[in-house]
């Protein structure tokens, strides 16, 4: 499930982010969804929280792909989120 709270300090967050626009420099292609309950059992659906009580992880946007620990890619379909290849984050968002 990744139900995620973006934090502004690098030091609060779990995990160090960058979006990219290709979905072939992505470690993981994201669909954002409105409902919790369609964020279960998916990395690759992400329903932003604002507590951090209700999130599962914790990310701050980083401007450099050398500074992440995860790529990302915003997608339009539900079916196209998701890894695109092994990942040691996968299953622990």
């Amino acid at each position: 499930m990744a139900l995620v709270r973006v934090k502004e300090s690098r030091g609060a967050a779990d995990h160090l982010v960058c979006e990219v626009t290709s979905r072939g420099a992505a470690d993981l292609l994201v669909c954002v969804v409105e409902s919790r309950a369609a964020a279960q059992n998916n990395d690759g659906l992400w329903c932003f929280v604002e507590s951090d009580g209700a999130a599962t992880s914790k990310i701050c946007w980083v401007p450099s792909r050398g500074a992440a620990g995860l790529l990302i890619c915003y997608v339009q379909s539900r079916a196209a989120a998701g890894w695109t290849h092994e990942h040691p984050l996968k299953g622990r968002l």
